[in-house]
């Protein structure tokens, strides 16, 4: 009768994250900026049409291009959880998502014989540093496939290979960063022969080696099961090793240290530093190759904290709690370390979830009092600018901030935006930077491409600028938002 009261580490850690994250940080899940608006169009239409569309949904300077929409399947999702609950569904069901990633990443721990306390250490830090990127997006799933993308590498079971196949299958679906799964199993299995031939453990390592050589083959086929086939893989690769992405997408960036939203990665490694130095044994080959391609993942783009996080971490802790040189243990929490191994996992966290997915059914309130918040913040978007200009009928494209454009493709279906952040066109890129940045000859891409009205920032340098232009006039004006249109006859 003692185990199912007793709530596992695991479970304290569920029932203590999922209502943070769906509760206090519902709206930096939904609303960090419009990416998440733009998914949830993107998902109504494919709804409503039963097919992929070809392009752009609103981007005038994209519509020439063919549009991949390779995470075709969250955007279904979002849409779905948005019909039911509004935001506020979407928020509880992520920070489930995420509260169980975390958990999952504990149990791992704790299934490898880790110390409880070290397991719930390992797994919070894990958090942390998933916390840069966890956000109601598509990247969502990457982060829980590549998380279970390792514990099944770490697992011996028989015929765990072909279970790849549909992991990748869905995942290829639902978000590109399938490509870091991918290149996840290759290291462990090239890890893995090259330790047979360093140990010349010949057998043990060529059968691993085989094992996850039959893997990687599984998980490449599942991606081919998709609406593009090698298309996707192509789109994929091309995003990924897109200088311009990198340059102008402010989350395609290293990691800026002096912020304090990437200190979790800095601790995180210094402490790993420090922590393998003291250890008695080599970290595993395959294991060590994860660490430096999801360090180098990590570096190059800080979106990739979060891969290091579920994948990296886990197994520097795995390694740390078997190579530790002391045998004394930690002598403090004996109690709730014993307590843990009387426990049963689930028994807490399962009404926990449902509790937070009846909320966030009911659109976050409870009776009338609003729990979590379900609407687009007005102070984040433009959302009373919107709704004037919807009203009073205004036509014509429109040149907008790069993270409103979700907002504007969720908001006001059927306008023309420059800037559609579900397809990353060079031309929209090159003019959208130029025109924002007041670079010379900004003026003359706003008539090139026969902008005739202008939402942004009340406070930006282009609204400071457009003030003072002749051929434009303020139409609306509040603390989020100006909007101006262009003066009749303006255009050269």
């Amino acid at each position: 009768m003692l185990r199912p009261r007793v709530p596992s580490v695991a479970d304290l850690l569920f029932i203590l994250v999922a209502p943070i994250k769906s509760i206090r940080g519902a709206v930096r899940l939904t609303q960090s900026d419009g990416d998440l608006a733009a998914h949830i169009r993107m998902g109504e239409t494919i709804l409503r049409l039963r097919h992929l569309p070809a392009h752009s949904l609103a981007s005038y300077t994209a519509a020439a291009d063919p549009l991949v929409v390779h995470a075709w399947l969250s955007e279904v999702i979002f849409a779905l959880l948005y019909r039911a609950g509004g935001l506020a569904l979407i928020a509880t069901f992520t920070g489930i998502v995420i509260a169980g990633t975390h958990g999952l990443v504990l149990i791992f721990l704790r299934k490898r014989g880790v110390d409880p306390r070290w397991a719930l250490i390992a797994a919070l830090m894990s958090l942390a540093l998933g916390a840069s990127h966890w956000l109601a997006r598509p990247h969502m799933f990457s982060i829980v496939g590549a998380a279970v993308t390792l514990f099944l590498l770490e697992s011996e079971r028989p015929g765990r290979e072909l279970l790849f196949f549909p992991l990748f299958a869905s995942w290829a679906n639902l978000h590109g960063g399938w490509l870091f799964g991918l290149l996840l199993i290759a290291v462990y299995a090239a890890g893995d022969a090259v330790d047979a031939l360093i140990t010349g453990v010949w057998p043990d390592g060529i059968r691993r080696a085989r094992r996850n050589a039959l893997a990687l083959l599984s998980a490449a086929a599942g991606t081919l099961v998709n609406p593009y086939g090698l298309v996707l893989h192509r789109e994929v690769v091309s995003a990924v090793t897109s200088v311009s992405l990198a340059d102008n997408i402010a989350e395609y960036t290293s990691p800026n240290f002096h912020e304090v939203t990437n200190l979790p990665f800095l601790i995180s490694l210094l402490l790993a530093v420090v922590l393998l130095a003291v250890t008695t044994r080599r970290m595993p080959l395959k294991w060590l190759a994860v660490v430096v391609m999801t360090l180098f993942f990590a570096l190059r783009s800080f979106r990739n904290i979060a891969l290091f996080g579920v994948t990296a971490w886990p197994l520097i802790a795995l390694h740390v709690a078997r190579a530790w040189p002391s045998k004394k243990r930690f002598p403090w929490f004996n109690d709730f370390a014993r307590l843990d191994t009387q426990s049963s996992i689930g028994w807490w966290s399962a009404p926990v979830a449902v509790l937070l997915l009846a909320l966030g059914l009911n659109h976050g309130r409870i009776g009338n009092i609003p729990i979590i918040a379900s609407g687009f913040d007005r102070e984040t978007f433009p959302v009373t600018a919107v709704d004037s200009a919807r009203r009073a009928g205004l036509t014509g494209r429109i040149f907008h901030p790069w993270v409103w454009g979700g907002y504007l493709m969720y908001a006001w279906p059927g306008a023309a935006i420059h800037v559609d952040p579900l397809k990353f066109s060079q031309t929209t890129m090159d003019s959208y930077v130029k025109i924002d940045g007041l670079r010379p000859g900004w003026q003359s891409l706003l008539d090139r491409w026969k902008v005739s009205t202008v939402i942004i920032k009340s406070d930006s340098p282009l609204a400071r600028s457009l003030a003072s232009e002749r051929a434009w006039s303020i139409w609306y004006r509040d603390t989020t938002a100006i909007v101006f249109r262009r003066r009749a006859n303006s255009y050269p």
